[in-house]
């Protein structure tokens, strides 16, 4: 890879949030925030649908975030969290979200390139979501170079 090309385009990045937006009407979630943050944690790009309430804002960002910065989704850090070996972990970090929502977006190579929040619907819905666009990830990467 060209080391002055961003490993995140915003171009996949685009692609990705309407591969959420289209997953989300069809599993007829009205308001979802979505999130895109590249592999330093910074916000590469951010929707909300007209009948998004405004907490999930926050809580798609903070999804995203949690996930690239364990390179993990946020349900599976939930697992660990609690009473877990990960006790306290939601904690650390101004604040991350422990439940479903957040994956990590992961190149042909294998590294972490950023991450993915989506909020708004139910913790399934938004889990549902974001593993969608994580599980089609490196084809949007791919489509979009």
């Amino acid at each position: 890879m060209d080391p002055l090309t961003a490993a995140l385009p915003l171009a996949a990045a685009r692609r990705t949030i309407e591969t959420a937006l289209a997953h989300a009407e069809s599993l007829q979630v009205a308001g979802v925030g979505i999130a895109i943050v590249d592999a330093g944690a910074n916000l590469l790009a951010f929707v909300r649908t007209d009948d998004c309430f405004l907490g999930a804002i926050d809580l798609a960002q903070r999804k995203a975030l949690t996930a690239v910065r364990f390179r993990a989704s946020t349900g599976s850090l939930g697992a660990l969290s609690g009473d877990g070996p990960l006790r306290g972990i939601e904690h650390s970090h101004g604040g991350l979200v422990t439940f479903g929502g957040g994956e990590p977006l992961v190149d042909g190579n294998g590294r972490c390139v950023g991450a993915i929040g989506v909020s708004g619907g139910s913790v399934d819905e938004d889990t549902a979501i974001a593993r969608h666009c994580r599980d089609r990830f490196h084809a949007t990467l791919l489509t979009t170079r």
